[in-house]
């Protein structure tokens, strides 16, 4: 029986792009449109485990194409978005983020949403707690008149119970999206991304780390220096109960309109962390999103890049435009579910960005009012470079989808007269005229360029704010730190 030639390499690219080498003879349209089958596959595993000219054995015996599938199917797994993100969801429940039944399982079937669930309780206890801070702050700008400092807990509380609500909306849909998700990560036919060294699982792990190590860090120092303005206004006013003093001082808009006790501050700095979490989390939520997303189509764009150059078939370029078309259908179920989360951020940011800089400058241009201490003004720099930083990576990673989705353009433009096909036309014309990528309920679209017009609004923005302040500043001939303590503690 006479043996047939085969490489690794041959099998090695049939695994990487599906293509079986022409065989010799074959007409190139005849090879343009067939696709490879099992007796192909079956022919060169021959020569590989048998040997280039063993006659001793039959090749009639075929590679397991259902094994080498299971294999790359485990391979593909660890990067599942569900299986990735299931822990830092399981996090996230602690604070009252998301109150999905079933993320605990690495199934996705197991997903469901209850109104009947004890994570639903303990939401609606801590959205109620919101709500309570922000009507106090609600009243207390009533009472004392508007300022922009004084709306600033109006806003952060008020952030606060819409983010809430708007992830209790993601809650009812998260279980299909996640299996949708699934869905789409199934149906691809091209390898996961050869460049990843890491788990996607790990990656986000790392994402999350970094980002709420430094939310804890910046929220730590936001209580050492409440506790140092706490030290100097009990030792202005002779009080020796710093710890009330303390609570006081941070929340004014409760303990101006009910009597101070130790468990009510308790309690409401427990609601302050819950808030402050779910602050933090809406940001780190669709960094976390656009990067698995993005992931996706980086992996898509590595099979094109692959073969660039090459003479593909038609049915070659059938399946990448399919992956394609998925990715792009999957990229507007996102934003039909995030869209309104993504406006909320931006619109957030924006604000506490230009209300930092207004304190800023307030005090830079304020010669007459001193100086505030140490822990003041590593808190307040702290913050704000956080808080930059913040926001421009969610800036970053949500346009990253918008990038990846135009990569394949090139390698289409590239495609020679040879191999140019309806497929690739068509593949082309969705690529360079589908609009793909997430926006904020359609009032735009998050791209590169956006950070530059956030950037050109915070400027707007903030010298309306300066001369909005500018009327309500008091005389600062007599400001003093015994006014400033008297203007968040009522006396007694």
């Amino acid at each position: 029986m006479k043996g047939r030639s085969g490489t690794v390499g041959d099998v090695t690219r049939t695994y990487r792009t599906g293509l079986i080498p022409n065989p010799s003879g074959m007409p190139i349209a005849a090879w343009k449109s067939s696709k490879p089958s099992t007796g192909q596959v079956a022919s060169i595993s021959a020569d590989i485990f048998f040997g280039r000219n063993d006659v001793s054995k039959s090749n009639s015996v075929a590679i397991d194409v259902s094994a080498v599938t299971t294999i790359n199917k485990f391979e593909d797994d660890r990067n599942h978005f569900h299986d990735a993100i299931r822990p830092i969801l399981l996090v996230a429940q602690c604070f009252a983020v998301l109150p999905v039944s079933g993320i605990r399982y690495s199934d996705p079937s197991h997903l469901t949403f209850t109104w009947k669930s004890p994570k639903i309780i303990y939401y609606v206890i801590s959205f109620c707690g919101a709500g309570v801070l922000m009507i106090c702050s609600l009243a207390r700008v009533w009472v004392t008149g508007i300022t922009a400092t004084k709306t600033t807990n109006v806003v952060f509380f008020g952030s606060a119970c819409i983010t809430m609500l708007l992830f209790l909306r993601l809650a009812t849909r998260w279980p299909k999206f996640i299996r949708d998700w699934e869905k789409v990560e199934g149906e691809m036919t091209s390898p996961p991304p050869a460049t990843s060294r890491m788990r996607l699982k790990n990656r986000l792990a790392l994402m999350t780390g970094i980002t709420m190590s430094l939310a804890v860090v910046e929220h730590l120092l936001s209580v050492y220096s409440g506790y140092a303005s706490a030290l100097e206004c009990a030792f202005l006013r002779g009080d020796t109960d710093i710890v009330s003093t303390y609570f006081q001082s941070q929340f004014p808009q409760v303990f101006h309109l009910t009597g101070y006790s130790l468990w009510k501050g308790m309690l409401v700095q427990c609601v302050n962390i819950l808030s402050t979490f779910s602050w933090n989390f809406m940001d780190l939520f669709l960094m976390l999103l656009s990067f698995a997303l993005t992931e996706r189509f980086r992996q898509m764009n590595e099979r094109l890049y692959s073969v660039r150059g090459k003479e593909m078939p038609d049915w070659w370029w059938l399946e990448a435009r399919e992956d394609y078309n998925r990715l792009a259908n999957l990229t507007r179920r996102v934003d039909q579910c995030v869209s309104d989360i993504v406006l909320l951020s931006f619109a957030n940011n924006l604000y506490f960005i230009c209300i930092q800089l207004l304190n800023s400058l307030k005090y830079i241009t304020l010669i007459a009012i001193p100086r505030r201490g140490i822990p003041q003004t590593i808190y307040t720099s702290f913050s704000f470079a956080f808080l930059i930083a913040r926001t421009v990576a969610v800036s970053l990673y949500a346009a990253a989808v918008n990038d990846q989705s135009l990569r394949p353009s090139p390698i289409l433009y590239s495609v020679s007269a040879t191999s140019y096909s309806t497929e690739v036309q068509r593949f082309l014309t969705q690529a360079t005229t589908d609009r793909i990528g997430l926006t904020g309920l359609n009032f735009f679209a998050v791209t590169r360029s956006l950070i530059l017009t956030v950037a050109g609004t915070i400027v707007t923005y903030e010298l309306v704010l300066v001369q909005f302040n500018g009327m309500q500043n008091v005389d600062a001939a007599v400001f003093n730190i015994t006014n400033a303590c008297e203007d968040f503690i009522s006396v007694p």
